[in-house]
Parts: C-alpha cells; sequence; structure tokens
C-alpha cells in the first residue's frame, strides 16, 4: 500500500524484485520525480509493459533470462559509473569521480556470487555446486534487511564462494531428509475448487525456508501421480501475524505455468515460481475428500 510512505521526504522510487499490488506504480508515480523499475517475474513483464496508464517519469528494467538479484546489480553499477564519467568530462571536482562501484579485490568474487544466486534463482543449477552454494547461503541465515542490519553489505563483501559451498555441502543430506519426510505427507488439493486442476499440496510451516526445492520435488512426484505438475507448498508466515492466513507457494516442471493461478488469488511471480495468499478456511474447501461447508450445502 502506498498511503503509508512519506512522500515528502522521497525523490525517486526504486522497485527492486517488486512491483506492488495492481494500481501501485500508477498511485504513486505522480508523487514522485521518477519511479525505476528493476524486475524479472513475468506478471510484471505482463501488467506493466505496454501500459498505456503509466507515467512519462516511469523507468521499466524487465527481464526474465535474469535474476533480480544482477538486473539491480548491473543497474546501479551502470549508473555509479555513467555518473563518474559525466563528472570527468566536465572537469567536475565532485568525490564521484574516485568513486569504485567494487573495490578492486572484491570484483571477480561478487561477479562469481551473483552467477550462482542467478543459477539458483532461475531454477538453472548448471553451475557445478550451485546447489550446495544456495544451500550454504541459507544457512548463513543472514539478515537481508538494511535497516535491520546496517553491516549488510560488509559481510556480504566477505563471502567468500568456496567456503559457502563446503558449507552448503554438508547441510544439503540433511535438508533432503526434512524434505523426503514432507512429501511423505503430502496430499492432493482442486486448485481453485477445482478451477486450476488438481496437483499435490504439503504442509510446510516447519520447513517453508526449503519451499523451492521441496515445492520441485513435490511438482515431480505430483506428475507421476497423474496430476498437474504442480506442487503447492503450504505454510503460514509469522510476519503478517494473522494464523488464519496462508502463503501457498507454487512450484511447477517445465512448460506448466502457475502465474494464472496466483494472479486469481492476487498473487504473481514466474512461471514455475508463484505464490500468493489464501484464507484457512478456503484452503481447506481445496482439499480433495474436504466435507463441504455448511453454506455450499444450504
Amino acid at each position: 500500500r502506498s498511503d503509508g510512505l512519506p512522500f515528502d521526504e522521497i525523490e525517486d522510487v526504486y522497485l527492486l524484485d517488486f512491483v506492488g499490488p495492481p494500481g501501485f506504480v500508477a498511485d504513486i508515480a505522480p508523487k514522485v520525480q521518477s519511479v525505476t523499475i528493476l524486475d524479472h517475474h513475468k506478471t510484471a513483464m505482463e501488467s506493466l509493459c505496454g501500459s498505456a496508464t503509466l507515467g512519462e517519469n516511469v523507468n521499466k528494467v524487465i527481464d526474465m533470462q535474469r535474476s533480480g538479484a544482477t538486473i539491480a546489480f548491473d543497474y546501479f553499477r551502470n549508473k555509479l559509473l555513467t555518473e563518474a564519467s559525466t563528472s570527468r568530462n566536465h572537469g567536475s571536482g565532485n568525490s564521484v569521480t574516485e568513486m569504485k562501484y567494487l573495490p578492486e579485490n572484491k570484483l571477480e568474487m561478487v561477479h562469481k556470487l551473483f552467477k550462482f544466486i542467478e543459477d539458483g534463482d532461475l531454477w538453472r543449477w548448471t553451475i557445478p555446486n550451485s546447489k550446495a552454494f544456495s544451500s550454504g547461503l541459507k544457512d548463513l541465515n543472514i539478515e537481508f534487511n538494511v535497516n535491520s542490519n546496517g553491516k549488510l553489505f560488509d559481510q556480504l563483501l566477505e563471502l567468500d564462494p568456496e567456503q559457502v559451498i563446503s558449507r552448503g555441502q554438508v547441510t544439503l543430506s540433511q535438508k533432503q531428509t526434512l524434505i523426503d519426510d514432507c512429501l511423505e505427507k503430502s496430499f492432493e488439493i482442486a486448485l481453485g475448487c477445482g478451477q486450476f486442476g488438481n496437483c499435490l499440496a504439503v504442509n510446510a510451516d516447519a520447513i517453508s525456508m526449503l519451499r523451492s526445492e521441496l515445492g520441485n520435488q513435490l511438482a515431480n512426484k505430483s506428475r507421476n501421480s497423474n496430476l498437474r505438475a504442480i506442487g503447492a507448498v503450504v505454510y503460514k508466515v509469522p510476519e503478517l501475524n494473522n494464523d488464519e492466513m496462508l502463503k501457498i507457494s507454487l512450484r511447477s516442471l517445465e512448460q506448466e505455468d502457475t502465474t494464472s493461478i496466483s494472479q486469481e488469488f492476487g498473487g504473481g511471480g514466474h512461471r514455475n515460481a508463484s505464490s500468493f495468499l489464501l484464507s484457512v478456511a478456503e484452503f481447506e474447501r481445496w482439499k480433495v475428500g474436504a466435507e463441504p461447508s455448511n453454506a455450499e450445502t444450504a
């Protein structure tokens, strides 16, 4: 929601890997000098590209072939270097002429980190030890909210990809044991009460941090059960402070598209990975074999 934002203190807005609910960008654009969208989600592409309702002060970089992290890194690196070049050409004494977007001894390491992150985020897994890196990075439990963790960027610059991989290799098998246990408890649901077909789901409050790998394996199990190649990972989000709402994270295989389902319920994401919020009561109605509610039988 935009009504709580201090627009009198904001000139430029950057939306990184997030575009807000429908109408959010159009709502905030007239209140600031510029809005820059850096995103890679299919739903962002469909809702914003070609939209005639957005103002001229809205700039978009939407690239489904790069991760949100890489898009943001490339954008701000180029922005900083362009500003530095312009400042030098005008003979300015501004300190931007001396700025570097990274220390020289960190360049190779940071580029390697972003390649690993993008490989996992786009679910390519083409780089050797990519899954171990992803696992190890999660194990570090880094607080990525810079407002809560003022040393975030220093911590990221100190990461050593090889050490992250070594850490991840130790815990990968442990996580797979947790996933296997959860998969054994999967059950069938009718997506949208059957509007979008059926697939398998799991309750994953205890291992929601493993939702991507769990969802992918669940989607494979669902396909092998002659259902849609979609896995629904269901869990509560503590930050919502609402035990009556669930997060439904969908993962799918190959060309199976989850976005139409998530958009129907106010969410969004990628073809093979999207999510939305749903009430506990509504989700109970999706369970195959569930008793109909009194309203439905009246």
